[in-house]
């Protein structure tokens, strides 16, 4: 639901332009006046100029749009749903249902998007090139469906110029098939962005991701997923069918200088994660705090390369999480921190409390030199039972653990108070 605020601001933006009105019984030779409506979104977004709003009247359309125009500053091109706006892609040609590539100034809002079949790489909403400015709010997109079948996905895909000050805020995403790709995500030259407040659920692979380093999206590797805000984001139920499930609620893989800030993940395989899948590729500048990670499968928090072979993770901290009972997996353990091959990280001030019998924390034996302290942990097998991985050797009693690995001197045991927080 928009915000009074917003729909404020929309009605000022409509102002400094024209608006036009597309109704499931409209015309495209009619005027496009609310009187006159045109038939199809895409007429009406061909139609745009720079602050005009296409006011999309409730109803069902069948059409895979192409946004091929872009707005000025103080004056954005707008598609803008009034009411219940079902855009379906079945049976329609095309590899995403709305595609936005080298524009700017362009704001999407309200729509739900749905069924995109048999997709092979496609999308409910692409945004690809470069361009700046471009917003994605208060959209439902589901049943995109088949391989790579993605929610929302943007790919800065241009050397020269990035896709920049974008916001993706207040979206549903689920029950979409995207492995071996990411539900909601960020990819390659894309800088100065805020993904917020959306809820993604209910997917086959990782929810929210923010890339770099791959050089089928970008040859130039130094442009990566950076400078943006990850928040208010809820993630549920995301588990990959492949490769024995390790996929994360959010994941980090390549990015730079991100916040990951007040998400809760649960029931993924993964809570949050920060790696660096490609070799050479180093994550640093990541700062994930004061998120609840509850109930996922494997592990809570997890950060590192996974092999020396990939990339590394330096430079990053991760303070006020709290990860609560991130066990559920009964063969495949990790802890409720996990660290892999990174160095020169922060993790202080979280909350860690585990199931009887599962580790609080594994540090592997190619982790380098990092910082654990004044962290509180809790586990029901109490202070003495309690076991922890430090590289390779499994460590009974929280005691032990503080000796053997020199870490969390300032830490202590104790059962924290916790209010877990509702997921549908």
């Amino acid at each position: 639901m928009f915000s009074k605020v917003y729909l404020l601001l929309l009605s000022v933006s409509s102002a400094l332009g024209a608006d036009c009105f597309v109704s499931p019984r409209g015309d495209d030779a009619a005027a496009g006046s609310k009187a006159a409506p045109w038939r199809t979104i895409q007429h009406a977004a061909d139609s745009l100029k720079p602050g005009d709003t296409a006011f999309v009247l409730t109803g069902q359309y069948n059409e895979k749009v192409k946004i091929r125009v872009s707005g000025v500053a103080g004056k954005p091109v707008t598609l803008l749903a009034e009411g219940g706006v079902s855009v379906s892609g079945k049976g329609v040609e095309g590899e995403s249902i709305f595609l936005i590539e080298d524009q700017s100034h362009v704001r999407l809002v309200g729509f739900e998007i749905r069924d995109n079949l048999k997709v092979s790489d496609g999308s409910g909403i692409r945004v690809q090139g470069g361009g700046s400015h471009i917003e994605i709010r208060s959209c439902r997109v589901h049943e995109i469906r088949g391989k790579d079948a993605m929610g929302i996905t943007v790919y800065g895909t241009s050397a020269d110029k990035a896709i920049s000050n974008l916001v993706i805020d207040g979206n549903e995403v689920y029950d979409c098939d995207p492995a071996r790709s990411e539900a909601l995500t960020l990819n390659g030259n894309v800088s100065d962005f805020q993904v917020t407040n959306n809820v993604v659920r209910d997917m086959n692979n990782i929810g929210i991701d923010f890339i770099g380093g791959e050089d089928w999206v970008n040859q130039d590797r130094s442009k990566v997923v950076r400078n943006g805000v990850c928040r208010g984001n809820k993630v549920f139920r995301c588990r990959s069918n492949y490769e024995g499930g390790y996929a994360a609620g959010i994941y980090v893989d390549g990015g730079k200088d991100i916040v990951i800030e007040k998400n809760i993940v649960s029931e993924c395989d993964l809570g949050i994660e920060i790696g660096a899948e490609n070799k050479g590729a180093v994550t640093t500048g990541i700062e994930v705090k004061d998120n609840m990670i509850f109930g996922n499968d494997k592990a809570g928090i997890v950060f590192g390369g996974y092999e020396r072979g990939a990339g590394r993770v330096e430079g990053c901290s991760f303070t006020g999480n709290t990860c609560y009972h991130n066990d559920r997996h009964k063969k495949e353990q990790n802890g409720e921190l996990w660290i892999q091959w990174a160095s020169n990280n922060r993790i202080t001030g979280n909350t860690f409390w585990c199931g009887e019998g599962m580790p609080l924390v594994q540090v592997d034996a190619n982790a380098g030199v990092n910082v654990i302290d004044e962290n509180q942990y809790y586990s029901e097998a109490g202070e003495d039972e309690c076991y922890f991985n430090w590289k390779d050797n499994d460590v009974d009693g929280f005691t032990a653990w503080k000796k053997i690995s020199k870490q969390d001197a300032g830490s202590t045991f104790r059962q924290p108070q916790i209010v877990l927080p509702a997921i549908h």
